[in-house]
Formats: structure tokens, C-alpha cells, sequence
């Protein structure tokens, strides 16, 4: 038997004689004979009372039927945020959640349940402001003509340092003193900051262990740049300037201690000039280091015998970021500081599968300035790391902006939190949270967005919701 309860209702009556199981977000609840009894339920938008432990599909429902077409009626609620549970009302789409897709934008959302009739699904993670919802079942795909609006919440909380730039002091996450340069997170949630201190006293490499709300010291004394993090095995990579191939990795498997490792150039005449670089990534999809030199050197390094090759030169100049997005493979994406020449303060793009014919500037003025929307026309003012998410969405420390900027998927620019042009420490939502000179971004597998805010001394977190 299948009971749908109206939207809103809370309580329900019902006699019985026989043994039902009742069944509700796979959790159920075995009620022996049951006659006259009044059960208060908190209900958020289906309940379904079912005499099987069938999870695959809802009995009682129509299954689809390929002869007939897919009808879409309405949906409900038209907005939300994050996970908001919306359901579908229409004709012919099956009791089967695994063969229904549907999908807000271009982002497909998880479908939790079917009854022929209704789809129960829920929001996707930053789908767009205004979407179009669409539902392919079998061989039909159609779009409801009315739109759902995606409420996009975003705060910044402070979880490590105290302003202090000058001293440092591990330990407890309340206590903790810092002044963060860059940082990166690894597959565990753990944050790994490099660490600068104001008049250059200290150099230290740093693990934040959130849920053990500590601060642990791995290293001092070693002068590191951006670092990044394999995604399978783990190994965090930060370049030096010690000496022209000078870097060094952090393995899991040897609880992160400090590994010196030396790249080998087999053509000596071409290879850097000096040591200066200043950021690495690993790309996912050929599993190789890259790094990129002051004097505009983009170089790939082999992960087990160090064998590096210079495969492109730009430009002269500093870039502090370098990412690759996971839904446009091989493209390393490079954010380029204010010296750097026809590249100056922009982010660029390079293939590295042909990188003599695909270096491209994505972003506008060379001047710096803060500008959102087409990425064509955007403006940077000293973008500093770069990170980009599981979706597509690369993420921007704008550092001489004093703000967090995301381009989208699309290709569109927009400010995440803090104010253009306005340094200053403050916590809390959009129309508050002010930064002083981020430079380095990091995301976590929630999506938690951290920020190594250096002109605050303070590493920040960013909940998008």
C-alpha cells in the first residue's frame, strides 16, 4: 500500500489489521497491530508506506512506459539553496531513480526518489542564479518552461591566527599563531600552509587538522612557495629557490616528512636560468608536476625519476598560481602578478598536450583593476593562487583587490566575498566579510573554500551553500 501524504501535513490516522512495515529514508519502523493510533511525523515532502524492503523503485507506482511520452507538470519549491529538496510532478517517469536523470542548468542532481508521477530530488551544488530544470527519461528529455531560483549563501569564519605576523606558535587552533602565505588541502581535509612570517624570522610548513582543532608544525627553517597536492597519492609539492631544480614533497606514508628532491634537466641548454619559481600542480590527467619560472618557463616534471623538460616560455614575470580543471583536461590555467609584462595581471591558459599553439590571455586589462562578468573583459589586480573545484569552478585570491573571485564553468567572473579596493579583517556574510591581501586558496571535498589570508594573519574558511 502506498500513502502520500498532502504537502504540509504533519499527522495522520489509520487502522489496520494487518502487519506493515513502515518505510521512510530507509528507515523503517516494523508496527505490529495498529488500530486508532495518531503518529506525529515530521514530514519534509514524501512519506511512503510500503510492504517490501524494494529500494530500487516504489510499488505500487506506474514503471515507464516507453510507448507513451514523458509529461511534465509544475515543481515545487521554485527556489532554494544547496541540497533543497524540490520534487517533480508529471506523467510516465518511472519508479526507477537510477534510469531518471535530471538536471538544474548543466548540473545533474541527485534523484532520491520516483513514484511515476513525482520526482524527489535534490538541488546540486552552484547549478547558476536562474535554472532551467530538465528531466531525460528513456529516450524523452524535456524542460520545465518555469524557472528554479538557486539562493547562493556564502560566510567566512576565522579558524586559525590572531592577527600577529610576527611570532609563531603552534598547538591549539584558538591559540595558534601564523602569518600564512599559501596553502593547499589534501584528500583527508587536511591543510597544508606555508608560512612567511612579517619580517621574515620564520619559514615553516604547517598541518591544520580541523576536526582535531590543531596546528602542527612539519617543518622550520625551509623558505617554500605555493604548494599542491597529488590526487592519488596524496604527496604534497612545493618548489624552492635554493637552487635551480630544487623542490621538495610531503608523503602521507611518511607522515609528511620533508623530502629534498632535485629536478633533472636533460637538455642543459634548455633549461631555467635561476631557481625562482613559485608554484606547482600536479595534473590529474598524466599524473606529471608543473611549475613555472620567473623568467617564464613552464616546466614538466616526471613524479618518480624527477626527469623535468622545459615545454613553453611566456613571458617574464612572477605567476603565484596554477591549477587544472578537472572538466577540461590538460588545461593549466596560470594567474600572472603585476610584473608580468603582456600578461600582467591576468589569468592565462595553456594546453599542455600542445602548449606551441594554445597559449592564450583569458582575462582583460593588463592594468589591474577589479571588473566582473564575460572573462574577455574581467579585471585582476595582483591574482595571487588559484584553485579550481570538482565542478569546473576555479577559484581566484585576488590579492591586491583584497577579495575571493570565482570564474565559473561558463567562463563568467564574479566576486565570492570580501570588497574591491577595501582591506580589513572581518568575518560573517558577503555584505560584511572584508580580507587584507589574500594570497592563497585551497578547497576542501565539501567544498569548503580556505584562504591563506596573508595580511591578516589568518587562515579563513568560506561555506558556499
Amino acid at each position: 500500500m502506498i500513502l502520500q501524504l498532502p504537502q504540509q501535513q504533519s499527522t495522520f490516522i489509520f487502522e489496520t489489521d494487518k502487519p506493515i512495515k513502515l518505510k521512510f529514508m530507509k528507515r523503517p519502523l516494523l508496527v505490529s497491530t495498529i488500530r486508532g493510533l495518531f503518529v506525529p511525523v515530521c514530514v519534509s515532502l514524501i512519506f511512503l508506506f510500503s510492504c517490501n524492503d524494494k529500494d530500487d523503485g516504489i510499488e505500487g507506482g506506474k514503471p515507464y512506459d516507453p510507448t507513451k511520452p514523458v509529461v511534465l507538470n509544475t515543481f515545487y519549491p521554485d527556489s532554494g539553496k544547496y541540497q533543497e529538496k524540490v520534487i517533480l510532478t508529471g506523467e510516465n517517469f518511472g519508479t526507477d531513480p537510477e534510469s531518471i536523470r535530471v538536471y538544474f542548468n548543466n548540473k545533474q542532481a541527485a534523484v532520491i526518489g520516483a513514484t511515476g508521477t513525482d520526482v524527489y530530488v535534490q538541488a546540486p551544488r552552484l547549478p547558476g542564479d536562474t535554472c532551467t530544470i530538465s528531466i531525460a527519461v528513456g529516450n524523452d528529455s524535456l524542460s520545465y518552461d518555469h524557472k528554479f531560483i538557486y539562493e547562493t549563501s556564502v560566510t567566512v569564519t576565522t579558524i586559525a591566527g590572531n592577527g600577529n605576523g610576527y611570532d609563531y606558535e603552534d598547538g591549539d587552533l584558538s591559540t595558534a599563531i601564523l602569518k600564512p602565505r599559501y596553502l593547499c588541502t589534501d584528500n583527508e581535509d587536511n591543510i597544508f600552509v606555508i608560512v612567511w612570517n612579517e619580517d621574515r624570522s620564520t619559514y615553516a610548513i604547517a598541518r591544520i587538522d580541523e576536526e582535531a582543532n590543531e596546528l602542527v608544525t612539519i617543518a622550520k627553517g625551509v623558505v617554500a612557495n605555493v604548494p599542491c597536492v597529488a590526487p592519488e597519492t596524496g604527496i604534497i609539492t612545493f618548489a624552492t629557490e635554493t637552487t635551480i631544480g630544487s623542490f621538495y614533497t610531503l608523503d602521507p606514508k611518511e607522515f609528511w616528512a620533508p623530502r629534498f628532491r632535485e629536478m633533472k634537466f636533460a637538455d642543459k641548454n634548455n633549461m631555467p636560468e635561476n631557481g625562482w619559481k613559485h608554484s606547482m600542480v600536479v595534473n590529474p590527467e598524466d599524473g606529471y608536476i608543473y611549475t613555472r619560472y620567473y623568467y617564464g618557463e613552464i616546466v614538466r616534471i616526471n613524479p618518480k625519476t624527477y626527469d623535468a623538460e622545459v615545454i613553453y616560455k611566456t613571458d617574464i614575470g612572477d605567476s603565484y598560481g596554477l591549477t587544472f580543471n578537472p572538466t577540461k583536461p590538460n588545461i593549466l590555467y596560470m594567474s600572472f602578478w603585476s610584473n608580468a609584462l603582456g600578461n600582467a595581471n591576468s589569468i592565462c591558459s595553456i594546453d599542455v598536450t600542445d602548449p606551441e599553439n594554445s597559449f592564450t590571455k583569458l582575462s582583460g586589462s593588463t592594468s589591474g583593476g577589479h571588473r566582473d562578468g564575460p572573462i574577455a573583459v574581467s579585471q585582476f589586480k595582483d591574482p595571487a593562487q588559484i584553485f579550481c573545484d570538482a565542478d569546473g569552478n576555479m577559484y581566484v585570491a585576488d590579492c591586491s583587490n583584497h577579495v575571493i573571485r570565482r570564474i565559473t564553468p561558463d567562463d563568467l567572473v564574479e566576486t565570492v566575498l570580501g570588497m574591491p579596493g577595501v582591506s580589513g579583517w572581518k568575518d560573517g556574510t558577503k555584505e560584511d566579510a572584508l580580507f587584507n591581501g589574500p594570497r592563497g586558496i585551497g578547497i576542501s571535498k565539501d567544498g569548503s573554500v580556505y584562504v591563506a589570508d596573508y595580511g591578516n594573519s589568518r587562515v579563513r574558511k568560506l561555506s558556499i551553500n
